[in-house]
């Protein structure tokens, strides 16, 4: 019986020194500093879930697609509207995105797409589509520093009037010529069956 509380307080100190456990998903997060946040992410940015999509809900903790659409971004080169990938499960290190919220999300490159965990430093914001502020945090939330403020930078205002151009080189552009091309095949088939 000792050992086993002996066991069990060295797990729990091993916890501590290497970094934080969020109690409320079992998740063990290391302590790190907005900066450091800002370096690790492949892009930053402010945005409004619009929609949650749970594509595996148990399988290796789960795998959850966010559509979030941006306001503002403070890393990375993003469009108005962006898909974030997560774990399902907290302790997996899901983080929850809800639909309606918005939130400042740092996410790291995962093949074509976004990732990010709850231990990227994420955070839920007040609604809108301001620039953060030191003064932005309601009830709940977690403050936003001066030190998250001033490593995030000046952030680009992402409009979502305009509809990004369209690439003529990408394979939307090449299955649309495809398409005009048996189109047009088609009518003069028809045309010259006709004719005869």
């Amino acid at each position: 019986m000792r050992m086993l509380a002996v066991l069990s307080l060295v797990a729990a100190l091993l916890m501590v020194s290497a970094g934080t456990v969020d109690a409320r998903s079992g998740c063990s997060c290391a302590m790190r500093t907005p900066q450091q946040h800002v370096n690790d992410a492949t892009a930053a940015f402010s945005a409004t879930v619009t929609n949650v999509q749970v594509n595996e809900p148990m399988l290796n903790g789960g795998s959850v697609t966010a559509t979030l659409r941006t306001d503002h971004v403070y890393k990375g080169e993003l469009g108005a509207e962006v898909e974030v990938f997560t774990k399902a499960q907290g302790p997996a290190c899901g983080y929850e995105f809800v639909k309606g919220a918005r939130h400042l999300v740092f996410a790291k490159a995962r093949g074509s797409g976004l990732a990010t965990t709850s231990c990227s430093g994420n955070r839920l914001l007040p609604p809108g589509d301001q620039p953060l502020r030191p003064s932005d945090q309601t009830q709940g939330m977690e403050p936003l520093t001066p030190e998250l403020i001033k490593a995030l930078g000046t952030p680009t205002r992402v409009s979502s009037e305009h509809a990004p151009a369209f690439d003529w080189t990408g394979p939307m552009a090449i299955a649309l010529l495809i398409g005009a091309v048996a189109l047009a095949a088609i009518v003069w088939t028809r045309r010259r069956a006709r004719s005869r």
